[in-house]
């Protein structure tokens, strides 16, 4: 069984500039170091190229929410993005790459603790997910 994320299905409300950056920020970073940041879109094909059968998988999508009906849990998720957008290796790495400053990773990071205060804030995005079954 294999989940993996589709970034550009991320989105958040309210809107905001500064997760859209982060966005597209992970997903060049992603490029950057040869994976995929969409990758959950691609499992399915991925495992027919290794020689799986159509019939031997499963695909399906789960979308994943933070939301205020779990309030601890989406706080949680807005300030974890607020500290890895500078202190992680994508900050290390979009710094060193030149993919993003200083002050836009912490326009980045400010964006994440805005949406993670307010109340209202909603983020989604949809992982793909595969199970496969070996022929016999």
């Amino acid at each position: 069984a294999v989940r993996d994320a589709d970034y550009e299905s991320m989105l958040a409300y309210p809107s905001h500039p500064g997760i859209d950056a982060w966005r597209s920020l992970v997903r060049k970073n992603y490029l950057a170091n040869n994976h995929n940041g969409d990758a959950g879109r691609y499992v399915r094909a991925w495992f027919r190229e290794a020689g799986f059968a159509a019939e031997d998988l499963q695909f399906t999508v789960h979308a994943v929410s933070y939301s205020s009906d779990e309030e601890e849990r989406r706080r949680a998720w807005g300030e974890a993005w607020r500290t890895r957008t500078l202190e992680s290796n994508l900050a290390r790495q979009a710094l060193e790459r030149g993919l993003a400053t200083q002050q836009e990773l912490h326009d980045m990071a400010a964006a994440w603790a805005e949406w993670a205060a307010n109340p209202e804030g909603v983020f989604y995005y949809m992982n793909g997910q595969v199970l496969a079954r070996a022929s016999k």
